[in-house]
Protein backbone atom coordinates (compact mmCIF):
# COMPACT_ATOMS: atom_id res chain seq x y z
CA UNK A 1 0.00 0.00 0.00
CA UNK A 2 1.32 3.68 -0.82
CA UNK A 3 2.40 5.70 2.41
CA UNK A 4 2.28 2.83 4.63
CA UNK A 5 4.89 1.66 6.01
CA UNK A 6 5.75 -2.11 7.19
CA UNK A 7 3.50 -1.39 10.54
CA UNK A 8 0.57 -0.55 8.61
CA UNK A 9 0.44 2.98 9.72
CA UNK A 10 0.59 5.86 7.97
CA UNK A 11 4.13 7.26 6.99
CA UNK A 12 5.41 10.64 7.56
CA UNK A 13 6.69 10.66 3.33
CA UNK A 14 2.91 10.96 2.11
CA UNK A 15 2.58 14.47 4.43
CA UNK A 16 4.87 16.35 3.19
CA UNK A 17 4.32 20.32 2.95
CA UNK A 18 4.99 23.59 2.40
CA UNK A 19 4.04 26.75 2.31
CA UNK A 20 5.79 29.71 2.02
CA UNK A 21 3.72 33.39 2.28
CA UNK A 22 4.63 36.66 3.44
CA UNK A 23 3.50 38.60 6.26
CA UNK A 24 2.92 42.33 5.38
CA UNK A 25 2.34 43.10 9.36
CA UNK A 26 1.35 46.73 10.11
CA UNK A 27 1.67 47.47 13.83
CA UNK A 28 -0.29 49.94 16.49
CA UNK A 29 -2.13 50.89 19.60
CA UNK A 30 -5.31 49.38 20.09
CA UNK A 31 -7.94 50.46 22.30
CA UNK A 32 -10.17 47.85 24.04
CA UNK A 33 -12.87 47.99 26.54
CA UNK A 34 -13.26 45.63 29.70
CA UNK A 35 -15.62 46.44 31.90
CA UNK A 36 -16.06 49.81 30.39
CA UNK A 37 -12.75 51.13 31.00
CA UNK A 38 -10.22 51.54 27.84
CA UNK A 39 -7.06 49.01 27.82
CA UNK A 40 -4.37 49.50 24.97
CA UNK A 41 -2.31 47.30 23.23
CA UNK A 42 0.31 47.33 20.73
CA UNK A 43 -1.03 45.36 18.03
CA UNK A 44 0.12 43.67 14.96
CA UNK A 45 -2.29 43.83 11.85
CA UNK A 46 -2.44 40.64 9.72
CA UNK A 47 -4.32 39.96 6.16
CA UNK A 48 -5.73 36.99 6.14
CA UNK A 49 -7.58 35.18 3.62
CA UNK A 50 -10.46 35.45 6.03
CA UNK A 51 -10.16 38.84 6.76
CA UNK A 52 -7.77 41.33 8.75
CA UNK A 53 -6.72 39.88 12.35
CA UNK A 54 -4.72 41.10 14.91
CA UNK A 55 -1.78 39.75 17.30
CA UNK A 56 -1.50 41.29 20.38
CA UNK A 57 2.37 41.77 20.99
CA UNK A 58 2.25 43.43 24.17
CA UNK A 59 -0.19 45.17 26.17
CA UNK A 60 0.24 48.84 27.68
CA UNK A 61 -2.46 48.51 30.47
CA UNK A 62 -4.28 51.96 31.50
CA UNK A 63 -1.37 54.23 29.66
CA UNK A 64 -2.55 55.14 25.63
CA UNK A 65 1.23 56.04 25.35
CA UNK A 66 3.91 53.11 25.03
CA UNK A 67 7.00 55.71 26.69
CA UNK A 68 4.62 55.94 30.06
CA UNK A 69 3.96 52.36 29.91
CA UNK A 70 7.23 51.60 29.64
CA UNK A 71 8.40 54.24 32.59
CA UNK A 72 5.20 52.47 34.59
CA UNK A 73 7.23 49.17 34.00
CA UNK A 74 10.71 50.70 34.72
CA UNK A 75 9.72 51.75 38.19
CA UNK A 76 7.60 48.76 38.82
CA UNK A 77 11.01 47.11 38.40
CA UNK A 78 12.85 49.81 40.53
CA UNK A 79 10.60 48.82 43.10
CA UNK A 80 10.84 45.38 42.93
CA UNK A 81 14.37 45.08 43.17
CA UNK A 82 14.50 47.31 46.49
CA UNK A 83 11.93 45.16 47.93
CA UNK A 84 14.29 42.28 47.53
CA UNK A 85 17.18 44.74 48.24
CA UNK A 86 15.76 44.90 51.86
CA UNK A 87 14.60 41.28 53.11
CA UNK A 88 17.82 39.67 51.23
CA UNK A 89 19.37 39.45 54.50
CA UNK A 90 16.73 37.80 56.29
CA UNK A 91 16.19 35.01 54.02
CA UNK A 92 18.09 32.20 56.05
CA UNK A 93 15.98 33.30 58.89
CA UNK A 94 12.71 32.31 58.03
CA UNK A 95 11.27 30.12 55.28
CA UNK A 96 8.43 32.32 54.71
CA UNK A 97 10.64 34.91 54.20
CA UNK A 98 12.92 32.73 51.64
CA UNK A 99 9.74 32.04 49.54
CA UNK A 100 9.24 36.07 49.11
CA UNK A 101 12.68 36.40 48.35
CA UNK A 102 11.89 33.45 45.55
CA UNK A 103 8.61 34.90 44.19
CA UNK A 104 10.60 38.74 43.98
CA UNK A 105 13.11 37.39 41.73
CA UNK A 106 10.65 35.60 39.95
CA UNK A 107 8.75 39.15 39.20
CA UNK A 108 11.73 41.02 38.84
CA UNK A 109 12.47 38.35 35.95
CA UNK A 110 8.60 38.88 34.46
CA UNK A 111 9.12 42.57 34.71
CA UNK A 112 12.58 42.43 32.75
CA UNK A 113 10.97 40.39 29.83
CA UNK A 114 8.42 42.69 29.75
CA UNK A 115 10.54 45.57 29.36
CA UNK A 116 12.37 43.87 26.35
CA UNK A 117 9.41 43.16 24.42
CA UNK A 118 7.59 46.88 25.04
CA UNK A 119 10.91 48.27 24.17
CA UNK A 120 10.70 46.21 21.34
CA UNK A 121 7.37 46.70 20.20
CA UNK A 122 7.86 50.83 20.83
CA UNK A 123 11.26 50.37 18.14
CA UNK A 124 9.15 48.50 15.62
CA UNK A 125 6.31 51.45 16.28
CA UNK A 126 8.17 54.05 15.47
CA UNK A 127 9.55 52.35 12.37
CA UNK A 128 6.89 52.30 9.27
CA UNK A 129 5.88 49.38 7.42
CA UNK A 130 7.94 50.52 4.16
CA UNK A 131 11.60 50.36 6.53
CA UNK A 132 10.51 47.09 8.34
CA UNK A 133 11.39 44.15 6.33
CA UNK A 134 8.63 41.72 5.30
CA UNK A 135 8.81 38.38 7.14
CA UNK A 136 9.07 35.27 5.24
CA UNK A 137 7.96 32.61 6.91
CA UNK A 138 8.13 28.94 5.73
CA UNK A 139 6.58 25.77 7.38
CA UNK A 140 7.50 22.62 6.73
CA UNK A 141 6.40 19.60 8.15
CA UNK A 142 9.36 17.68 7.08
CA UNK A 143 12.48 18.68 9.56
CA UNK A 144 15.18 16.87 6.84
CA UNK A 145 13.89 18.91 3.79
CA UNK A 146 15.79 21.78 2.57
CA UNK A 147 14.99 25.29 3.28
CA UNK A 148 14.80 27.18 -0.01
CA UNK A 149 17.31 29.37 -1.18
CA UNK A 150 17.08 33.02 -0.62
CA UNK A 151 15.54 34.95 -3.73
CA UNK A 152 17.14 37.65 -5.38
CA UNK A 153 14.93 40.84 -4.81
Amino acid sequence: MDGLNSGGQLGLECFVARAVFWLDMTMHVREKRIAGQACYEIVEEVERSTGTGYRVIVSLGNDKEPANALRRHHANLVSLERALQRIEPLRDADQKIARKCDTLNHRIDREKQKLIQLSDAIESLANPPEERNRALKLIVNDPESKTLPESDD
